[in-house]
């Protein structure tokens, strides 16, 4: 009963890690409890598909440098200088991500390089060392359906065979069951990422946003704060966007100087959310006040170049 549930609703979410230090290793992980789920999920139902009528206890977020700056995609969009075709655009390739069994998780995810392909966080998929089953993706678009996730090695790739939660291997290009017709995924960003860099962070529904009908992408503006070198086969970038569970594997874009939007990373740790006194505190990557997004590039360009030829 349960996994028909979560099936039907979506709206169990995934935890987030804490990391610190040169490199994204993962500190800290905590999942959000199956019975938390269950009540976002039996809310959603009850409502007729729309958001969970239900009064939950306060959410867990990690917000840096002030109030939290995420909302829906169809008010802040046009404030961060999108137009309608690129909010429309946005809704057709990014969305939900879940897995069902055994420990129901939903994340984010965007299409990646074609519409037959996702890029999301390694995490969703495994349990420990355990694979999970019953994985989907739900785009955005209005009326838009579960479509299953092929995982096996001849239609996925992963950062490891047991990738840890916010590292540099955190990282997970599968293939849709059914392609999504008419879905446009934003080319590669070519560049590399610089301090000051202004980016437009998605995610699908993440904690905190109970009230906002799912099929609402949740979007910030926030910027690049640190670009390290990388000693992994991955890029990453520390940034000042706010995130709560559920935002792991949220689509980052960038727009060029010519205008065009790009597919620059994917959101994969925040600080220790739980701490009441980070909330709204400075940006500050040694207390946990930051969060990580690993590159569209290198490793992950690769692999998801190999896996839409095959």
């Amino acid at each position: 009963m349960l996994a028909r549930v979560l099936q039907t609703a979506g709206l169990a979410f995934e935890g987030m890690a804490w990391i610190a230090g040169s490199s994204p290793a993962m500190t800290e992980n905590v999942e959000l409890s199956g019975l938390r789920a269950v009540l976002l999920c039996v809310g959603w139902i009850a409502s007729g598909g729309q958001a969970s009528p239900l009064i939950l206890p306060p959410i867990p977020a990690n917000i840096i440098d002030g109030n939290d700056n995420r909302g829906a995609l169809v008010d802040l969009g046009p404030k961060l200088g999108l137009t309608a075709a690129e909010i429309a655009r946005i809704r057709g390739v990014s969305g939900h991500v879940g897995c069902f069994a055994p420990v129901p998780k939903v994340g984010s995810g965007a299409l990646f390089l074609s519409n037959g392909q996702i890029l999301t966080a390694a995490h969703m998929f495994f349990d420990g060392a355990a694979r999970q089953s019953k994985c989907f993706f739900r785009a955005q678009a209005p009326g838009a359906g579960w479509v299953p996730l092929l995982t096996d090695a001849a239609n996925a790739r992963f950062g490891g065979t047991a990738p840890k939660p916010g590292s540099n291997n955190d990282w997970a290009v599968a293939r849709l069951a059914t392609p999504l017709p008419g879905a446009d995924p934003f080319p590669v960003d070519p560049g590399v990422p610089v301090a000051g860099d202004r980016l437009i962070v998605l995610s699908a529904h993440p904690e905190g946003f109970e009230t906002l009908d799912p099929a609402m992408p949740v979007v910030e503006g926030c910027a690049v704060r640190r670009a390290p070198k990388s000693s992994s086969n991955t890029t990453f970038y520390r940034s000042d966007c706010d995130a709560s569970p559920g935002s792991s594997g949220g689509m980052h874009l960038f727009r060029e100087p010519d205008g065009a939007l790009v597919f620059r990373g994917m959101t994969v740790s925040t600080g220790p959310s739980e701490d009441k006194n980070l909330r709204g505190a400075p940006y500050d990557e040694k207390a946990g006040s930051v969060t990580t997004a690993l590159g569209t590039n290198a490793e992950i360009l690769a692999a998801g170049k190999d896996l839409a030829k095959q």
